[in-house]
Formats: structure tokens, sequence, C-alpha cells
């Protein structure tokens, strides 16, 4: 889904602690980031403002703002902006 996906800015790191962090990312259309895994961590993304395609696991899922969609899995994680000024918050918590 998101392999041709152009990388977005770094996120703003809004919370970092030995339990988890919060990072706050802003997407252009066609901005996301690649299948990457967050094993040992549960994640909960916040969909902001605009409109988010979100693969779990390789489960797509659309989410606008508004939605929020948790996960724990060892599995891969991918995301893609469906339109400008998409504003997402993810929070990952360490599961040990």
């Amino acid at each position: 889904m998101t392999t041709d996906a152009i990388r977005p800015a770094a996120p703003q790191v809004l919370v970092k602690a030995p339990g988890g962090r919060a990072l706050l990312f802003e997407y252009r259309e066609g901005e996301g980031l690649p299948p990457h895994t967050h094993a040992g961590q549960a994640v909960v993304v916040a969909v902001l403002c605009g409109r988010l395609r979100l693969s779990v696991d390789g489960k797509l899922h659309e989410l606008s703002a508004g939605e929020v969609s948790q996960a724990q899995t060892d599995g891969f994680f991918s995301s893609q902006a469906l339109e400008d000024g998409t504003r997402v918050l993810v929070t990952l918590l360490d599961l040990t």
C-alpha cells in the first residue's frame, strides 16, 4: 500500500517517557510511512483532521477526523494520507 508513499517530515515528539511516547504527524496527500513494526507496544492512532489509510497486519482501515484506532501486534503497520493537512496523533505504549 504505502511502498511508494512519500515520507512526511519528522513528527513532533509531544511526550517521551519510559513507558512510551506521543508523536504528532502532519501529512500532505500521498505522504505516509512504509511498513514497519511496533513489537512489544500498543499503538493508538487518532486522526485529528483529514483522512488516513492505515494498514495493520495487511488489513486496511480508512480513518477520518475524530476517529481512533488501536492495535497491539508484532505485525506490520503502514499509513498514507488521503488529503492535504492530515494531522495524526500516534501514541506508543510499551507493554513490558
